[in-house]
């Protein structure tokens, strides 16, 4: 994800040339170091060009086994840092399509794998911490698969086979999921509306079970069907979230569930940052109101986050980078095929939901900061501030433009926050687009809204400009 560009609708951000790109950097390295013909050229040479797509356990050990090799036999050379960077990469974006009994064959230790197959088990030892991070993020979107189906399968049909599949999911005792499943399923009527009345007195029941309570809720809430369900239910969850005990535990399950599927968007993402949001600061002024937006004045609170859950935020979302940055460029790629289409499409999610979506992320990363932040926020940043991109050229962009420039001062003030002095060049860049930017739809609301996104320029390259000479 090196293209600072990748989210454009100019770009060809493909998954697939990216991959190519890293085996092919790989397979160079190799030829450098490695003596050719020897065993661990060939077979590092092979793992590199291997697809993880379908791969099974046996094929996955050897894979993990020859990339350990291969970092071991580099480890005293000046090629081991970008080697690393490489072979990191690769698993990231193999990880995902890997056959799910692959990683559920893998127990990830302090400095260890054990991978068990047919009860044979293989150790490989002094595994390096990157790859580790990357081996226990993916094995917790395969049990965040596994919990969301015992869930469905629950919903549809309530016996003891489907309450020990959940307990079992979920790592909660048999009676504690019982308890709080019935105590959910007393939220709902015989037609699966939420009951918001009945959920209030429930609050404290639900606050005890913590986050075991909140996993098992929002499983449930990604069931919901109608938008007035789930905005009531999610304003609920707010109330419940206020009173975890460990928000770290919470966000993590949230960011886990929306990278699981990079390539895809589900109707829960945008509640899943919206939540995260919440999650990331001490005190909300939102929970006494139904919202269905982070308001933006929120990207005027610092002394209000919770640094110790904004630091774990960004450790999280910048292990886990590759995910993260593919599910934005995966939510603007279809938001961008709507809008070239003649006519507004009928199927979900819509343009104006992706667009809300993308809101909900910029404000997030905007609050986190951190590496992955910074590389989407200047990616959007690019994206939204260049008048003659493909955003602006597309068939219905008119009909979104008010949207777009709301995007562009809300990707500015979160730029404000996490850019860097190198930023204030694209800064002034798009200040002088200002005047194309307003000739787009000139209205006296895109007339101002152009105005005041070009004053927050100014603030933040002057932000920018004395926080760096401060620092100096």
């Amino acid at each position: 994800m090196k293209d600072s560009r990748f989210i454009s609708a100019d770009i060809d951000s493909t998954m697939d040339t990216r991959v190519e790109n890293l085996k092919a950097e790989a397979l160079e390295l190799v030829q450098q170091a490695l003596a050719d013909g020897d065993n661990l050229h060939e077979d590092a040479a092979a793992a590199i060009l291997n697809d993880f797509a379908g791969m099974g356990a046996k094929a996955f050990l050897q894979q993990l086994r020859t990339y350990s090799l291969l970092l071991d036999a580099l480890k005293e050379k000046a090629v081991f840092p970008q080697m690393l960077t490489l072979l990191a990469n690769l698993l990231r974006t193999g990880i995902c399509k890997l056959d799910g009994e692959a990683l559920d064959a893998v127990t990830v230790g302090r400095d260890a794998i054990q991978v068990e197959i047919d009860g044979k088990v293989t150790i490989i030892g002094t595994v390096n911490a990157e790859i580790l991070t990357i081996l226990s993020l993916g094995k917790e979107s395969r049990e965040a698969e596994r919990q969301l189906l015992v869930i469905d399968q629950l919903v549809k049909r309530r016996n003891s086979e489907t309450i020990q599949a959940v307990a079992h999911a979920f790592k909660i005792p048999i009676p504690d999921t019982e308890r709080i499943t019935l105590l959910i399923q007393k939220l709902f009527d015989g037609q699966g509306n939420f009951i918001r009345k009945t959920f209030e007195p429930m609050l404290d029941e639900f606050a005890r079970h913590g986050n075991h309570a909140f996993e098992l809720l929002w499983c449930y809430f990604k069931a919901l069907k109608g938008r007035a369900n789930r905005v009531s239910f999610l304003n609920a969850l707010q109330h419940l979230i206020s009173r975890i005990k460990r928000p770290k535990h919470a966000l993590r399950f949230l960011l886990a569930d929306f990278c699981r599927h990079p390539d895809r968007v589900e109707p829960s993402d945008r509640n899943a940052i919206m939540l995260a949001n919440i999650l990331l600061r001490t005190y909300n002024k939102e929970l006494d109101v139904d919202i269905e937006m982070t308001p933006e004045e929120v990207l005027n609170v610092r002394n209000g986050l919770d640094r110790n859950v904004v630091h774990y935020a960004q450790f999280r979302i910048d292990s886990v980078e590759y995910r993260f940055s593919a599910k934005v460029h995966t939510i603007h790629a279809k938001m961008v095929a709507l809008l070239k289409s003649p006519k507004p499409a009928k199927q979900s999610p819509s343009v104006r939901h992706l667009l809300f979506l993308e809101r909900e992320i910029f404000i997030f990363l905007s609050l986190l900061s951190g590496k992955t932040a910074h590389h989407v926020l200047i990616s959007a940043l690019t994206e939204y501030g260049d008048p003659r991109s493909g955003i602006y050229r597309n068939l219905r962009a008119a009909t979104y433009l008010p949207v777009f420039l709301q995007h562009l001062k809300i990707i500015v003030r979160g730029v404000g926050r996490v850019g860097t002095r190198d930023d204030v060049g694209l800064l002034r860049q798009i200040s002088e687009n200002g005047f194309q930017l307003s000739e787009l739809s000139p209205t006296p609301e895109n007339q101002r809204s152009v105005v005041r996104t070009m004053e927050w320029i100014e603030n933040v390259i002057r932000g920018i400009t004395a926080t760096n000479w401060n620092s100096a």
